[in-house]
């Protein structure tokens, strides 16, 4: 059977959750930066999204430099809030874990994934797999991302950035060269600036030109492990496999509200569907969750959540929903009207272990 890999990227990905969650800036330059604090624009800019690029600034640019550059563009300079991209995140990666065997999440957003067994080794397949993962964090979280399907790592990463925005693509076993052979070397996954600048020196500037070199010659360069890797990279072999990095430790899903709302029995019937989705998703993969939150958007895009931490873990459907309405009717009681509404259970575990001696007596 055809081994399958995965790689999904999300499009510019701070600056592209900015934009989802103010629509005035998606006809301005957008940035996302790191501020050092040291003088109002010192620091370096994060994710630029696309009309920044069209005018020069991408990401790792100093500050200083993007504004000069953007001056009179109608940039938007935005400070870094990685605790609200992680969120979306987090509910991405989840979709993602859903649709394939085994998902390896290598950054806030991009993952490996491995879809031979669900294909079957067939291509046409896997790009179905892959459109409907694109389709679901598009209806569920109203973002893009770009994936690539290849027979392994090294050229799922090509290949998800071959197309972008929004992209899909997939090479099959007898594209490898044909795809990568005209890509610049320092295109391949693992080669950085100074890698790219030894190997130009070796008047290699394309991946085919890597491909041609024997290993014995880049091992005088590089190093005996290195040198395999390139050599082996170059000529679209890779073996190496894609890895779960510990269990999901939450679930949760996030819908936006037929209209902004206050009210707990009209926001609750919109909730239940997400909760029962949320527990059919604990229960198949076989998990307890021992905390609930309600998470409320309000109309200025300000993030609230509740949150009942229980006495034990459990997986039932009524606990769960029980849980939650209580939370929702506490939310709404203290806040404005809200705009988008999510559950979210997590402290994950594989067992009902008892959490207390009275639990234990009973």
């Amino acid at each position: 059977m055809t081994r399958l890999v995965g790689h999904l990227d999300l499009d510019y990905f701070y600056a592209q959750v900015e934009e989802l969650e103010n629509d005035s800036l998606r006809d301005h330059p957008v940035l996302v930066c790191v501020y050092s604090g040291r003088t109002e624009d010192s620091g370096v800019v994060s994710t630029a999204n696309y009309r920044a690029r069209e005018l020069g600034v991408r990401s790792g640019v100093p500050i200083a430099f993007a504004k000069k550059r953007l001056s009179g563009k109608g940039a938007v300079f935005i400070r870094m809030d990685r605790e609200k991209y992680a969120g979306y995140s987090e509910r991405v990666m989840e979709i993602l874990r859903e649709s394939v065997d085994v998902m390896e999440q290598t950054g806030i957003d991009e993952a490996f994934f491995d879809i031979t067994k669900r294909s079957g080794g067939g291509f046409e397949v896997a790009s179905e797999i892959a459109s409907h993962v694109k389709l679901e964090i598009l209806r569920r979280e109203k973002l893009t991302c770009s994936v690539g399907i290849a027979p392994n790592k090294v050229a799922a990463k090509l290949a998800s950035d071959f197309k972008k925005p929004d992209g899909l693509t997939v090479i099959r076993p007898s594209e490898l060269e044909s795809f990568m052979g005209p890509m610049p070397v320092d295109k391949l996954y693992g080669i950085g600036a100074k890698t790219a600048k030894a190997l130009q020196e070796m008047d290699v500037f394309t991946i085919r030109d890597l491909a041609k070199k024997n290993i014995s010659e880049l091992k005088d360069v590089f190093g005996q492990k290195l040198a395999v890797y390139l050599h082996n990279a170059a000529s679209g072999e890779d073996a190496e496999p894609v890895v779960e990095r510990g269990q999901a430790t939450q679930i949760s899903r996030i819908i936006t509200l037929k209209a902004d709302s206050r009210s707990a029995d009209e926001i609750l019937p919109q909730l239940v569907p997400i909760m029962d989705d949320v527990h059919r998703r604990v229960v198949e993969k076989g998990r307890f969750f021992k905390s609930v939150s309600v998470i409320g958007i309000l109309s200025d895009l300000s993030i609230r959540t509740r949150t009942k931490t229980l006495e034990a873990p459990t997986n039932e459907s009524s606990t769960l929903n029980h849980a939650a309405t209580e939370l929702l009717t506490s939310l709404v009681g203290e806040l404005g009207e809200l705009r988008r509404v999510g559950i979210k259970v997590s402290d994950l575990s594989e067992s009902r272990e008892q959490s207390s001696l009275s639990q234990f007596l009973r």
